[in-house]
Parts: C-alpha cells; sequence; structure tokens
C-alpha cells in the first residue's frame, strides 16, 4: 500500500529516540556549563568587589587618620620605610594587613629598609621633639591601632600606631642603700643592668648585675625584651648615675613600666656583693 512508503521500522524509531536523548543531555550539559560559569563569574565579582572594598577602606584610612586624633602624650609606634620610588608599594602593604594577609610585623621584616624592621618595625615609645616632624605628625594624629603614611628625608614611611598614653612613666632615682636592700632580696622579681664599658665592668662590677653598655645599646636592645621581663622593676647603674640616667630613659621608650636610675652608681657602691678584679 501507499502509505507503506511512510511507515516507520523499529530500527528508524529507535534511532530517532537516540538522537533525542542525545539532544536532551547536550542541551544538560550545555545549560550546567553556563550555570557553573556564571556562578564562578559572580564569586569572582564578589571576590573582586570586596577585595576592592578592603583597599578603598585601607587608603580611606590612611588618609583620614592624619585628623582624627591629637595624642597629648606619648604613642607607641612601629613603620615600615621604604625608598619614595617603592611608595606605591607601602600602599600594597597596607591592603595586605587591613585583609589580613599578613601581620604589620612580618611585613616589616620583610619589606623594611630600617634596623627596626628585624624587631617588627617597632621604635617604642616616642615623645614630641624626638623624631622628625614629618613622621611626629602623622604619629600623633593616628587613632591606636591604625596606620598612616609620612614622608621624610628617610623615606617614606608606613606608621602603625600601637598604644598612646598622657605620660611617660616616672623614672625613680633610688639610693645605695635602696639598692643594697635589693640585692639581699629575691632577685628574681627585678631586672639589674649594668651600662658601663667592658673595662670598668672589669676593673669593679656587683655581680647579680648584667653588663649592658650604653655605648652598644643599638646592638643589644633588639634582644632586650627576650632578656629582661619588662613588666620588673629594673634597676640601672654605671659609674656615676650619668649615663644610667640616659639608659634608663631609653628604656621606658622601649616599653620598661618600672625603671629606677641608681644615684652615684658605683662610685658610691661599697657592699658586700662588690667585686673587682677579672
Amino acid at each position: 500500500p501507499a502509505h507503506d512508503s511512510v511507515r516507520t521500522t523499529p530500527r528508524a524509531r529507535r534511532r530517532r529516540r537516540e538522537m533525542l536523548l542525545l539532544r536532551a543531555v547536550s542541551s544538560a550539559i550545555a545549560s550546567s556549563s553556563s550555570m557553573a560559569w556564571r556562578r564562578a563569574a559572580s564569586v569572582r565579582s564578589r571576590r573582586v568587589a570586596a577585595s576592592s572594598s578592603i583597599a578603598r577602606g585601607s587608603r580611606r584610612r590612611m588618609a583620614t587618620s592624619a585628623a582624627a586624633v591629637n595624642h597629648p602624650g606619648q604613642v607607641k609606634v612601629a613603620h615600615i620605610l621604604v625608598e619614595p620610588k617603592d611608595e606605591p608599594l607601602l600602599d600594597e602593604l597596607g591592603e595586605q594587613i587591613a585583609a589580613g594577609v599578613a601581620t604589620f610585623a612580618e611585613l616589616a621584616a620583610t619589606h623594611s629598609k630600617c634596623p627596626s624592621g628585624k624587631q617588627g618595625g617597632a621604635l617604642g615609645w616616642i615623645s614630641r621633639g624626638q623624631t622628625v616632624g614629618e613622621f611626629e605628625r602623622a604619629a600623633f594624629t593616628t587613632p591606636v591601632g591604625g596606620t598612616s603614611k609620612a614622608t621624610t628625608s628617610f623615606g617614606v614611611h608606613l606608621i602603625e600606631v600601637l598604644d598612646a598614653r598622657a605620660n611617660a612613666p616616672t623614672i625613680v632615682d633610688v639610693s645605695i642603700q635602696d639598692l643594697q636592700e635589693v640585692l639581699e632580696g629575691d632577685l628574681d622579681v627585678v631586672n639589674l643592668i649594668d651600662v658601663r664599658e667592658q673595662n670598668e665592668w672589669d676593673a669593679a662590677r656587683i655581680e647579680a648585675f648584667t653588663l649592658r653598655p650604653l655605648s652598644t645599646m643599638q646592638q643589644w636592645s633588639p634582644s632586650l625584651m627576650d632578656d629582661f621581663d619588662p613588666t620588673k622593676p629594673t634597676y640601672v647603674i654605671c659609674a656615676a648615675g650619668v649615663r644610667s640616667a640616659k639608659a634608663a630613659a631609653a628604656l621606658t621608650d622601649l616599653g620598661f613600666d618600672d625603671v629606677r636610675n641608681v644615684s652615684g652608681g658605683m662610685y658610691a657602691y661599697a657592699g658586700p656583693n662588690l667585686v673587682t678584679g677579672k
């Protein structure tokens, strides 16, 4: 019959089903790939937006912090110093700090041109008049926990303000008699530092003290917090009390809370703890 020419065979019907199934699978794969691509693009977009927001926030903090406060006493600071040509690097480092990618101390150790980089950029406590004007203005007008930039004759600084206090700790002058009472007590609860030179120490010394010459303070100060507990009372002695007074002031700037200068120094001491000769 004529209609037999359009009648489909079982094989043709099976072939048609296979073709329809193949199209359906291809369509599903394409749709799935498109959705996955859109999801990935959305994630990338959100990440870029978040990164841009962090960068803008970091720049705003550095740009506006200078007008935020005016610390009256001392500030405890750290900094990262780079050459002027590397100033864009400081913006990148600020963004890393804001994003929590790295700490200020870690980046200072890696990038700072200042010797303080070995201590995470820490400079300790500073008062007005101790640093150059541009650095001082930035440090004293940045909120605690904030960062700011300053350009000085040394280069460009990223400054972090760690703490602030209204007044520097008072350095107490103590007598030789007061020192003797300390030497007769528990020596584990105090720090005893002699800031004379090696030859002076060899000639006469109090064995309980640790020699740290004032003249080489820049060399031994990086390990100061490892060698001494800054929360303990710290007694500083020299030959007559002049160098020890300078060292005591430096120790308070480095974060020692209770520093005591021995008036009269070794010239005035003649107690039982005196050792002479090498």
